[in-house]
């Protein structure tokens, strides 16, 4: 009955305000006010609550906007560098155990370390400790936080709505009462009131970068959430703080929706944001990751996930990538981050946070999160002392290259390879377009047996995600880069399309293009394009003899298959082997017998049927594979690494580029440097990346319009030659950035 009277007011008696308890830090008359743990508290007044707040620097930071692929200030574009901050001694409760000498300390040394951007979390009970009253003491905070941001040139990238962030743990709001923040209408008004309140005291805040609605959707605590959900509380969120705040990007802190098919992927939020989030923890998907974290497809891991977000047509900011010096060796940690922020950059990236700027202390280690997550307690890129570990010294050298760049004109070149992703797999469930119903169904409603059901199962995602990422690899190992457009897009201007075996199929519409896409394929080889297809043992293909040369006859079950090369094709050799083994059972790991029907015989099987088949289609040309190389390369573990037979599998695929004419700009004469070019009108930039862990000595072959070429950053390998022909040793894991210009030397 008290609470009931009192909800809302305060009880003022000579001097002492009463407030209940559950209304938490409130501000009377301007000060700040002492908290006594009581049913009926007595808040004492003390000292003004501008105490802890810095002046403002004279030198503010930049407003920083989007410009293109890349974030800009001052109308110069820069790349994001910094990382995920979680202070050593408070972890994720910095705010309840507040202290801002150690905070300014830790800006300090994130200035020495080269960030020009942090990412921070906002814990959502302590801003907002019942519905709709906020915690002005929170707020000093932040602001805290802003003036040091200022005071050492440090973006902030605030993350709403945190719950928890490291390890198992998650501090709920105490007033959710078991409703979904995704879904229940009463906590979306809240939550939209909750962002708009932001929007509404920063909405001019140049120290902040871009917020970030919230990390790693859907909320942990109740991880059930639809795609209607996750897309109707991105568009809600976002357009609470768009009503106010017109100046700051809009990200959703995603980790691996898009890998997972989740209901926060990126085809589904696109519209409602500015750009897209990704944190590609490959060790934490070994169904997709079979390998040592150090592995090829480890290493690629970042970059691949770029590629797929950027297909949804945004930027993309990796928002998280580490691994924990407890589980790993602090040098691996630090090649694995080094060779993956690279390749990520090469892809696209515009920029890169690590998870995290700091170990925690060991006083930490018996409380929660900590003491039931051991993994978490060094992911940092410094120990708890201060003392920078590896991985700290591999992104500040990059911070260093990266910095120096002058990305004015400078955008993502169109790849020679696009790998399909089936409208599927990046729709809404529930979104019937493309199905051409007919408009009056109301005699014959359509209910689709795929939309009602759970939507694409593990297998499903597995077999789908990993072929892609495998085709990836092997693309990237032939010296061709790629995009992966969805299947709805244009794609007719690329020079090869790449459809592996999940995406012939038609088992699970998830994994496979749909009927009418056919026929666009046909019309791009016709038209001149090159194509590579896998087939398996569940494939359906509308004319598959007008298009590769050859008819489907029947399954060909088999658990080793071995590819010899009857005729010389684009640099493959007769006699030539390469050899695969089936990881599983089932028609997707099946091969297809095939009969010709006009095409060429390049390769037989192991029972001399033929098994890659080669075709001419108008100006185009196509090479069809009778077995799923793909999935079979997807799923044994260290496909990409040693000297495995299936390592050779790339050059297929640079045979059918050699054979069809697709050259790249540039290209290393070795399958594990990866090489690209970040182009200009008048320069440009060249990275290199070695996904080994011994050193590889490399030729670098370009039509790149330079006359100079120079290494930027202080740790940048040495090279020699022409600006268009030269040699560059790489140490195991190694990687750099270099300038190329039109301008004589």
């Amino acid at each position: 009955m008290l609470r009931r009277t009192i909800h809302g007011m305060a009880l003022r008696l000579k001097g002492v305000v009463l407030i209940p308890a559950w209304i938490r830090a409130r501000v009377v008359d301007g000060c700040k006010l002492s908290i006594l743990a009581c049913g009926l508290t007595h808040f004492v007044v003390a000292a003004p609550v501008g105490d802890t707040v810095a002046a403002q620097p004279p030198d503010r930071l930049a407003a920083v906007k989007l410009d293109g692929n890349y974030f800009s200030a001052r109308g110069r574009r820069f790349v994001v560098t910094g990382a995920h901050w979680v202070p050593a001694k408070s972890a994720v409760l910095w705010s309840l155990n507040w202290d801002a000498a150690a905070i300014e300390a830790d800006f300090a040394r994130m200035a020495q370390l080269k960030f020009n951007t942090v990412r921070i979390d906002l814990l959502w009970g302590w801003f907002e400790p019942m519905p709709g009253i906020y915690n002005p003491k929170a707020f000093e905070q932040l602001d805290y936080l802003i003036s040091l941001a200022h005071r050492y040139r440090i973006y902030l990238h605030p993350s709403l709505f945190i719950g928890g962030e490291v390890g198992e743990a998650f501090w709920d709001v105490p007033w959710r009462a078991g409703r979904n923040p995704q879904s229940d209408p009463e906590m979306l008004r809240l939550e939209t009131n909750h962002a708009r309140e932001f929007a509404r005291r920063y909405a001019h805040e140049t120290a902040i970068i871009a917020w970030d609605l919230t990390d790693e959707p859907p909320f942990w605590i109740v991880p059930d959430a639809s795609d209607a959900a996750a897309i109707n509380w991105t568009r809600l969120i976002g357009g609470a703080i768009r009503r106010v705040d017109h100046e700051h990007p809009i990200v959703v802190g995603t980790s691996t929706q898009d890998l997972d098919h989740g209901p926060f992927r990126p085809d589904l939020i696109a519209d409602d944001v500015d750009f897209l989030s990704t944190h590609p923890y490959t060790i934490y998907e070994p169904e997709l990751f079979p390998d040592a974290m150090g592995s090829e497809r480890g290493t690629y891991g970042a970059a691949f996930a770029t590629a797929l977000n950027l297909g949804a047509g945004k930027p993309v900011l990796i928002q998280e990538l580490g691994a924990s010096n407890a589980q790993y060796a602090p040098e691996r940690v630090a090649d694995f981050d080094r060779t993956s922020i690279y390749s990520a950059f090469a892809a696209g990236a515009n920029g890169v946070l690590l998870w995290c700027y700091t170990d925690a202390d060991r006083q930490q280690y018996a409380r929660a999160p900590y003491t039931r997550a051991p993994h978490e307690t060094q992911f940092g890129l410094t120990e708890a002392d201060g003392t920078l570990r590896p991985a700290g010294r591999a992104l500040v050298a990059f911070e260093e290259a990266a910095g120096s760049m002058d990305l004015a004109g400078i955008e993502r070149p169109r790849a020679d390879v696009a790998l399909l992703v089936p409208h599927e797999w990046s729709r809404a469930r529930g979104d019937f377009t493309g199905f051409n119903l007919p408009l009056d169904s109301t005699a014959t409603p359509y209910v689709s047996v795929a939309d009602v059901t759970a939507g694409a199962g593990n297998e499903a995602k597995t077999s789908l995600m990993s072929a892609l990422l495998a085709a990836y690899v092997m693309s990237r190992r032939a010296g061709l880069s790629v995009d992966l457009p969805r299947e709805f897009d244009d794609w007719h201007s690329y020079p090869l399309l790449w459809l592996p075996a999940p995406l012939t199929a038609t088992e699970q519409s998830a994994m496979h293009v749909r009927t009418q896409t056919w026929e666009r394929v046909h019309d791009y080889v016709n038209a001149g394009g090159a194509l590579f297809a896998s087939v398996s043992g569940d494939a359906a293909i509308p004319d598959p003899a007008g298009l590769f040369g050859a008819r489907m006859v029947d399954a060909a079950p088999a658990g080793e298959v071995t590819l010899k090369i009857v005729k010389a094709f684009g640099g493959l050799r007769p006699g030539e082997l390469f050899k695969f083994a089936s990881s599983g059972s089932g028609q997707r790991f099946w091969g297809v017998r095939l009969e010709l029907a006009g095409g060429e015989v390049i390769a037989v099987d192991q029972e001399g049927r033929p098994a890659l088949v080669a075709n001419r289609v108008g100006a185009g040309h196509v090479l069809l594979s009778a077995y799923p190389l793909e999935s079979y390369l997807g799923a044994t573990p260290s496909a990409f690494d040693g000297d495995a037979a299936a390592v050779r599998a790339h050059r297929i695929v640079q045979a059918l580029a050699a054979w069809a004419g697709v050259v790249p700009k540039i290209r290393a004469d070795r399958p594990s440097v990866e090489v690209t070019s970040l182009p200009g009108s008048h320069h440009g930039y060249i990275v290199l990346v070695n996904h080994e862990p011994s050193a590889q000595s490399t030729q670098i072959l370009s039509s790149l319009p330079a006359r100079s070429l120079r290494a930027l950053g202080s740790a940048q390998p040495a090279f020699s030659g022409t600006a268009n022909r030269f040699k560059i040793t790489l140490q195991g894991y190694a990687a750099g950035i270099l300038e190329w210009s039109d301008a004589a030397p």
